[in-house]
């Protein structure tokens, strides 16, 4: 896969479902949640070969991380206020 096309929407839309289903599992915070859903989600382009370009985290993949957990952050609102 191309740089340019391991970022996009049908990626996004699968971390956003993975992050829900571990959300919905309980066991650990939205922002583990987030890293994990992204790891599993992204290619390893975009997330560990970033970050070994940039010798730590990316400016890439945390935005795909802080993305994710927003998104599960205003779900879980949602759900609270039912």
């Amino acid at each position: 896969m191309e740089y340019s096309e391991a970022i996009n929407d049908s990626a996004a839309e699968r971390a956003l479902a993975i992050a829900l289903e571990m959300h919905g599992a309980g066991a650990m915070d939205l922002h583990e949640i987030a890293v994990r859903a992204v790891a599993s989600a992204y290619c390893v382009c975009v997330t560990d070969g970033e970050d070994a370009a940039e010798h730590g985290l990316s400016e890439i993949h945390a935005g795909l991380i802080d993305d994710v957990e927003q998104h599960l952050a205003a779900h879980a609102a949602e759900e609270e206020q039912r």
